[in-house]
């Protein structure tokens, strides 16, 4: 059986601090674990791994159109 290294106070806190910043694999590769063993302890804590988008300027997350349109009225 391999035995992994335990989730300390501190782990939990970067987990959390880095969870909405970060891709999960960078947050993995942050904290010196897999990638399977952060989405594990992110599940069993409740914590997302989805990338908070809420920085971006809501023009930012409209459909460009088509090449060569012009959108503007």
């Amino acid at each position: 059986m391999v035995r992994h290294r335990p989730w300390t106070e501190v782990d939990v806190a970067n987990l959390r601090r880095m969870a909405s910043r970060y891709p999960a694999e960078q947050v993995a590769i942050r904290l010196g674990r897999r990638l399977l063993d952060t989405n594990f302890k992110a599940h069993e804590l409740r914590i997302s791994l989805r990338i908070n988008s809420s920085r971006e300027s809501p023009a930012s997350n409209l459909d460009p159109g088509p090449a060569g349109m012009d959108l503007t009225d």
